[in-house]
């Protein structure tokens, strides 16, 4: 009987080998840096003055009422704006006393972190002057930033709800939503968490009709640590006998609001 001769074959190099095309297969490109995205959501406060001064140059036709807001945007932080509102009259974009509302650009300035810049898109339709023309919802791209929010993109919509004040402005608030992308940036999104919430029971003393009620609530943030509470009614109030909902919230420098609610209930002895 032949004995039986065993050829070794080279395992460890194929399995080497294989590894390194592997490896090649799924490294990642240098050419494209990676994006963070926002959905972007952000309420301001909106002051909206007719007395603006148009660029120079702009033709009689056109209004440029001069506009500020600010407000929390969560994922960025606190935000102030300032821009022209431009509004042409009649021919030729439009038949008769009809208006329009033209592009414009804005820039938000983001607290300690920069700017982000938006050119906002020309109205779809001509209409009849009236307040309403203050109000028109319009919609946006995001064209760049400064800071943190260098090479900024994206794109959405800003809605606006404004009346006609005794001085002769208008105020409200307009609504900014849609997706902002930054290159690399990790935008906050975490909520602080708020804890300490929980309802509490309490007896009023003889004959009384309230109780004085103190509480402990506490927030934590991923990023920016322990935060300080605000809770409505605060601890420390009067509680009038039966049964009060407390809210209580936090924000981080994100703008990223936690909140909690409980009850606090005041029985008589």
């Amino acid at each position: 009987m032949r004995p039986v001769r065993l050829h070794a074959r080279p395992v460890g190099l194929a399995i080497a080998l294989t590894l390194l095309v592997a490896g090649l297969a799924a490294a990642p490109t240098r050419s494209q840096p990676a994006a963070s995205q926002l959905a972007l959501h952000a309420s301001l406060t909106l002051v909206s003055d007719r007395a603006g001064t148009c660029p120079p140059g702009s033709p009689l036709s056109l209004e440029c009422p001069a506009r500020t807001g600010d407000g929390p945007a969560p994922g960025l932080g606190a935000v102030t704006e300032a821009y022209s509102y431009f509004v042409h009259g009649g021919p030729p974009l439009c038949s008769g006393i009809n208006v329009k509302v033209l592009g414009y650009p804005v820039r938000w300035s983001v607290a300690n972190q920069g700017e982000i810049e938006f050119a906002v898109a020309e109205a779809p339709q001509c209409m009849v002057p009236s307040p309403a023309v203050e109000s028109v919802t319009q919609s946006f791209t995001v064209t760049g930033g400064t800071g943190i929010y260098a090479g900024a993109s994206g794109s959405g919509t800003v809605a606006r709800s404004v009346r006609e004040k005794s001085d002769g402005t208008f105020r409200g608030f307009e609504t900014w939503t849609g997706r902002l992308s930054v290159p690399g940036l990790d935008f906050d999104v975490t909520a602080p968490v708020l804890t300490g919430a929980t309802n509490k029971t309490v007896k009023a003393k003889k004959r009384a009709k309230s109780a004085r009620v103190s509480f402990q609530v506490t927030a934590q943030d991923d990023r920016d640590g322990a935060l300080p509470v605000t809770c409505a009614p605060r601890s420390g109030s009067r509680f009038r006998i039966g049964t009060t909902r407390v809210a209580c919230t936090a924000t981080d420098s994100s703008a990223n609001a936690g909140t909690a609610r409980f009850t606090v209930t005041v029985k008589r002895r």
